[in-house]
């Protein structure tokens, strides 16, 4: 439950519902309730750690994440690149 995560991360639950609203986390509503999808807890745990450690606004976190995702990107890249020129290169 979102309720349940925020009390243990000390969070607001305006701090989940701000991300939702910017589509960074998916909330799916059972009568009363709020819950977290488990494939979104690991996502929204980096968010808590980069707004608690980083003091990083609610409403930043989007720009941060998508600057971390195009990082994780390229390093991806450039691995397959050195792969690449190892294996090419004569022995």
């Amino acid at each position: 439950m979102v309720r349940e995560f925020c009390s243990h991360h000390q969070l607001s639950i305006d701090f989940v519902q701000k991300l939702e609203e910017r589509g960074m986390v998916e909330i799916n509503r059972i009568e009363t309730e709020d819950y977290l999808p488990l494939t979104a807890m690991a996502h929204l745990e980096k968010m808590v750690r980069l707004h608690q450690e980083l003091d990083i606004h609610p409403e930043d976190l989007d720009v941060v994440s998508d600057l971390l995702e195009r990082i994780d990107q390229l390093q991806e890249e450039l691995d397959r690149l050195k792969r690449f020129l190892a294996l090419s290169e004569p022995l």
